[in-house]
């Protein structure tokens, strides 16, 4: 095996033990900030990162100056910690970088609209738990992170009936992280200023993905 292999492949394994920790059920609180940092990254707000910081009281996730904020991953039928794990024995057993090359699969669009609708749909559920009075205090933030798919286009159509079925949801406020987009899609009159001020706009304010969701 040439060493340029085994750098590489090194390189694998240490990225896979990271992430399958990362997956693990201790660190969602960490992984609920990331979360947060990389939406306000996109959204263009800057912070300190002791300002967002892992909340005990339920239903509030994570906690940055007076936003509350409820989080949800949206990954479909990716379930990213078994996915980690296959990876890892799959690097682990490699002799040579072509035992680990994976066919190239072009990423599909998902228009804005029904990105939206998406996130209307998988909040609907957490919505009927927490109720209206509840949700009028809390600030949803809904990460999309589905394989090989990516927004595009990003100008909303048809999406009234998304946010109307929103503000029937009851939420303060409701966020989307797309990478490299974050977007308000609502903000009631009571919701953050960092929030309200950019409602109804699709930002993308970090220069690249690097340090995207790092400390």
């Amino acid at each position: 095996m040439a060493f340029s292999d085994n750098a590489f492949l090194a390189k694998l394994r240490e990225h896979a033990d990271r992430a399958r920790r990362l997956f693990s059920n201790p660190q969602k609180p960490e992984r609920e900030r990331m979360v947060v940092r990389a939406f306000l990254r996109c959204i263009g707000e800057t912070f300190e990162d002791g300002e967002i910081f892992a909340s005990r009281d339920e239903p509030i996730d994570v906690r940055f100056r007076a936003t509350d904020f409820q989080i949800m991953d949206i990954v479909g039928d990716n379930k990213r910690g078994l996915a980690w794990r296959r990876r890892q024995d799959r690097y682990r057993n490699a002799q040579h970088i072509a035992d680990v090359l994976e066919p190239y699969t072009p990423s599909q669009p998902m228009s804005f609209d029904d990105a939206a609708q998406l996130v209307v749909d998988r909040l609907s559920a957490k919505a009927a738990r927490y109720g209206a009075a509840a949700c009028a205090s809390l600030d949803a933030l809904v990460y999309i992170d589905l394989h090989n798919r990516h927004l595009w286009p990003l100008e909303p159509t048809d999406h009234g009936r998304a946010i109307a079925m929103l503000q029937t949801q009851g939420w303060r406020s409701v966020s989307m992280l797309f990478v490299p987009y974050g977007v308000v899609l609502l903000a009631a009159p009571a919701a953050p200023v960092v929030i309200r001020t950019r409602a109804g706009r699709v930002l993308n304010e970090w220069p690249g993905l690097d340090g995207l969701f790092d400390p």
